[in-house]
């Protein structure tokens, strides 16, 4: 493949869309007039994606095809991009701590509670689908931080933005970068305190390890160092989905996924594709049930 088709089809390689000053003009105008108020821009915001932006189209496209067995048409394209716009400004909210505006029901609490209160740090396995801010403002664990650990230097400018919002949560995000040996030592520290770090495993990231698995009729890539990571650290690993529900529901889903991932040093490599085999089918399950809540908007099914 080449440097230029690589750079349409990777999400690493996708710098943020929209400008600086439309950022601000949406955090003003939640800030401002509340949530209600925001959806007319909203609305405006997705419909301009919708006509303009190819590559969001096509990857929409792609996806809704798969989960629903048929073409999709203008207006099923249209309310996948507006939910994935609607879950990005609801972030300002759940950053602030503006939850009035918000219904969350939960499911699964007591698998989390339960290691929270034995002190052993946990893994919350994620993926991009719904609203992982919603995990995290309307989770069980409230009294125990929750560290994210990702990749965000494709989307600085908005991040930055959410790092005022939240100075604080922003303490609890591990930047991964070229250092994985520090990472390693960061997210180890905070579970023996008996904390929570959670991570996406949708994405491959940089110098992660490309894991094909079948996905929705075709084969993907999926991230393996989330996994190899859980089994060097030796803690269970939940997987949490926040997914989004109009007009203003939050449904926050925990489930264990595994007490320790083992992977044999004689069939590891084996052992990794059938655990990451059975992530990928949970994310295909949630994404059937919710498909306007998944996220990727890139060619998902290229070869890496």
């Amino acid at each position: 493949m080449t440097g230029g088709a690589r750079e349409e089809t990777t999400w690493l390689n996708k710098r943020e869309r929209g400008t600086l000053l439309g950022i601000r003009f949406a955090f003003a105008l939640a800030t401002v007039f509340g949530r209600t108020a925001t959806k007319p821009f909203v609305a405006v915001v997705a419909l301009w994606y919708r006509l303009f932006d190819r590559r969001a189209v096509r990857a929409s496209r792609e996806f809704l095809r798969r989960v629903r067995g048929r073409e999709p048409g203008f207006l099923e394209v249209y309310r996948h991009v507006r939910t994935f716009a609607q879950v990005t400004l609801d972030r300002i909210f759940l950053l602030r701590g503006r939850t009035g505006p918000f219904v969350f029901t939960r499911t699964g609490d007591e698998h989390l509670r339960r290691v929270v209160d034995e002190g052993r740090g946990a893994i919350l396995l994620g993926a991009h689908v719904g609203s992982y801010e919603a995990m995290r403002a309307g989770g069980a664990a409230d009294d125990v931080p929750i560290h994210v650990l990702g990749y965000f230097e494709n989307a600085r400018m908005i991040n930055a933005l959410f790092e005022r919002l939240s100075p604080e949560r922003a303490a609890h995000v591990i930047h991964l970068g070229r250092d994985p040996v520090s990472v390693m030592a960061r997210v180890k520290a905070r579970l023996d305190e008996g904390e929570l770090v959670a991570l996406l495993g949708d994405r491959v990231g940089l110098n992660d390890r490309a894991v094909r698995a079948r996905f929705l009729g075709g084969e993907a890539s999926f991230a393996g160092g989330p996994f190899l990571l859980a089994a060097v650290l030796g803690r269970p690993v939940f997987l949490v989905f926040g997914v989004y529900r109009p007009p203003n529901r939050y449904e926050l889903r925990c489930e264990p996924f595994a007490e320790r991932v083992v992977l044999p040093r004689a069939s590891r490599d084996e052992a990794l594709r059938e655990i990451v085999q059975r992530y990928a089918d949970r994310v295909a399950e949630v994404a059937r049930d919710a498909p306007e809540n998944w996220f990727n908007f890139f060619d998902f099914w290229s070869e890496p």
